[in-house]
């Protein structure tokens, strides 16, 4: 059986993306609870899930999400979603955990975007590596 991917999932993708451009988490937050069944988009929304809850400093709900995306997605996405991690990590106290999400991230610069069907537009989160 196929899961097909809806534009309505998409556009909920989208104006969450566009939330969180916005210093909006909870209005992310909402958009994204909303997608009932995300098929192969669950990567992309656990990570924006696990970044908007971070941006709300819900730090322990957001290394839930974030440790999802980092197993749902592809590899070189997947070093995003551990950089995401290290600070989340830090605020509830694990260090080791903050190290080992460090290092697994790199300390690369890059640009994420994820591309969309049903959409002329991309996810595109910057990140810039933090200095420790």
């Amino acid at each position: 059986m196929r899961i097909q991917m809806t534009p309505k999932t998409v556009r909920r993708l989208l104006s969450a993306d566009g939330y969180l451009d916005l210093g909006m988490p909870n209005r992310a937050v909402e958009e994204l609870e909303k997608i009932e069944d995300a098929g192969p988009l669950e990567g992309p929304r656990q990570l924006l899930l696990g970044i908007a809850l971070k941006q709300q400093e819900s730090h322990r709900d957001a290394i839930n999400h974030l440790e999802k995306a980092a197993r749902l997605m592809p590899s070189p996405i997947r070093a995003f979603a551990w950089r995401e991690l290290v600070d989340s990590y830090k605020a509830v106290g694990s260090e080791e955990m903050a190290a080992l999400a460090k290092k697994l991230g790199g300390d690369g610069e890059f640009q994420l975007k994820i591309s969309l069907p049903f959409a002329n537009l991309t996810l595109s989160i910057p990140v810039t590596p933090k200095a420790a």
